[in-house]
């Protein structure tokens, strides 16, 4: 609903005052733009203008006021669904009570999905007593909502809703009717061309071309896999050489990387997937995905995909695409016969999955279960921890292999945790008492911050009053209040976004005060039982560095705890 806000005005020739009620509207003007060729005569501007026209025409003739708040505008954004930056600000300003009214050229700059837009216009404006202004569409739910519309408005809404999404599929199915004729003609319709290939325009024809720099690369590419049998031999082999994988070669335009850039090369996951690619035979195979009108990608039957021979120059004969296609297919087939007797051997909890970083890198440790067999044919789990860009050739920063077996960290920590922790045991109420003093004075701290900027917010939220009395009176004019008003609005949100990150540091003492409990139990039940758990480590642990040569550095929780009680870190 209006808010009614008083003022006193001092009549001209006067000394006497009286005292004015006026309702008004603080509105949102919304403007959305596609990018659909049936939009090219409308702009955001225009739209924008139509509102605004609007406000004046009705001020003018009405006691009640309309004041434009804020300007929200999507460009280049469907309207058949609402995941738009410029709607969610809008509608976290309508929350915050910024905004009690929306004005739109019509109901499809609103939304073209006929269910999302009438649960907005008919169940989520109301609640939040927020006005709905529909321009051309002479469409306004007034002050009281759908109570004060005549029931023929309601069906003239869910109409004119119901055709905006008719309207919105039609141009979806358009769409795809003339992406698959062009499949269908041998045109490329995809994104980047694969690597290897240039995308050039004949005609009405997308067509692939080989690219000179890069074609010969892709020959040896599928020569090297023949030869070696091995995704990772073929990466190796590039990165090695220095030459670009095909994101980065897109945008440098370069083939090789320079001595002096860092080096991001190829994976086998890439080479896997670039090897059983039937474009480089001078096929196409299109439509293996679709998009809904709704934005969901799905993938199509194998008999739904538009195949063409012949469209364009293979950089690869046949006879070696079928052999590269045959040593994929048996590497494959290896990894899925590993499972075997694995099975019957089920993976323990992942204890140290939380705190196990890479020394050098700093990437988390990967790890790594397996089955082996030993002497006798006994079996038994075995795990290790790995760094994946560890003696890798794609990334120069960690070029020794760095791993380490789950027993020997294990044994590592026991001696280390007995070494560090042994004063603490012995002083285990100390320990507890001025850890909880420090995490008390922490969150008094953090309390007083979010105290003081709640006030600071207060005060621009009353300063935005004041500025708007002032414009009232005349004492501002209507460019200063609309200046002043979008720097407090973007003071108010930076207060808004600290508010947030304090009341959520908070909340994260709170549970660290917990855990710091936990861990003093966790201390004393592992120098009783000598067991890890998930659990007990993250108590107990902040992070594990390790390094190659299993050389490790254990960065303990509450460390500065420790140092207060007196224990060695």
């Amino acid at each position: 609903m209006g808010r009614k806000s008083k003022r006193l005005c001092a009549l001209a020739g006067t000394s006497k005052s009286v005292s004015v009620t006026e309702e008004h509207y603080k509105a949102g003007v919304y403007a959305r733009l596609s990018v659909n060729k049936e939009e090219k005569n409308e702009s955001i501007d225009t739209q924008v203008e139509i509102a605004e026209e609007f406000v004046r025409n009705w001020n003018d003739n009405h006691a009640e006021k309309i004041r434009i708040a804020g300007y929200y505008k999507d460009l280049g954004k469907t309207g058949v669904n609402f995941e738009r930056d410029a709607f969610k600000r809008l509608m976290q300003d309508v929350r915050l009570g910024e905004i009690n009214c929306i004005i739109v050229k019509d109901l499809s700059r609103f939304g073209r999905n006929y269910l999302e837009a009438g649960s907005y216009i008919e169940k989520v404006l109301p609640f939040f007593g927020v006005r709905f202004i529909a321009v051309t569409d002479g469409y306004d739910t007034g002050a009281g909502g759908r109570n004060n519309r005549q029931e023929t408005d309601g069906i003239s809404l869910e109409i004119k809703n119901l055709v905006n999404d008719m309207y919105a599929k039609d141009i979806s199915v358009k769409a795809r009717a003339s992406l698959e004729q062009r499949r269908k003609e041998g045109s490329y319709v995809g994104g980047p061309p694969p690597y290897g290939y240039l995308a050039v325009k004949e005609g009405k024809i997308r067509k692939l071309i080989p690219d000179e720099k890069t074609a010969g690369i892709v020959r040896a590419i599928f020569v090297k896999f023949v030869e070696t049998k091995s995704y990772k031999e073929v990466a190796d082999a590039l990165n090695r050489q220095r030459i670009n994988p095909p994101s980065i070669y897109r945008k440098s335009g370069k083939v090789f990387c320079p001595a002096d850039t860092p080096y991001k090369g190829w994976d086998k996951a890439y080479m896997e997937v670039m090897l059983g690619n039937e474009t480089y035979i001078g096929r196409l195979a299109q439509g293996k995905t679709s998009i809904s009108a709704q934005k969901e990608r799905k993938w199509n039957a194998k008999e739904e995909w538009i195949v063409k021979e012949n469209t364009h120059e293979p950089l690869i004969e046949a006879r070696l695409f079928e052999e590269a296609k045959i040593i994929s297919q048996e590497i494959h087939n290896k990894w899925k016969n590993c499972k075997h007797h694995a099975e019957e051997y089920p993976v323990p909890e992942n204890v140290f999955e939380d705190v196990l970083f890479c020394g050098v890198c700093g990437r988390k440790m990967t790890r790594h279960s397996h089955v082996r067999e030993h002497a006798g044919g006994k079996k038994k789990r075995a795990e290790e921890y790995l760094c994946l860009n560890s003696g890798s050739t794609k990334i120069e920063k960690c070029p020794s292999y760095n791993f380490i077996q789950k027993n020997t960290l294990a044994e590592i920590l026991f001696s280390v945790l007995e070494m560090e922790f042994s004063m603490c045991l012995k002083k285990r109420r100390e320990y507890e008492r001025k850890g909880q003093e420090m995490i008390a004075s922490k969150k008094k701290e953090l309390e007083q911050k979010l105290n003081a900027v709640q006030r600071n917010r207060e005060k621009a939220g009353k300063q935005d009053s004041e500025a708007y009395v002032a414009y009232r009176t005349g004492r501002l004019s209507f460019q200063e209040l609309t200046a002043g008003r979008q720097q407090r609005e973007e003071r108010q949100q930076e207060f808004l976004l600290l508010e947030a990150e304090l009341q959520k540091e908070i909340a994260a003492i709170e549970q660290r005060e917990k855990i710091f409990l936990e861990s003093v139990k966790a201390l004393v039940k592992l120098k009783k039982n000598k067991v890890f758990t998930k659990e007990l480590v993250n108590a107990l642990i902040e992070k594990i560095y390790v390094y190659p040569g299993k050389r490790v550095e254990v960065v303990f929780a509450f460390r500065e705890t420790w140092k207060k009680t007196g224990a060695a870190v």
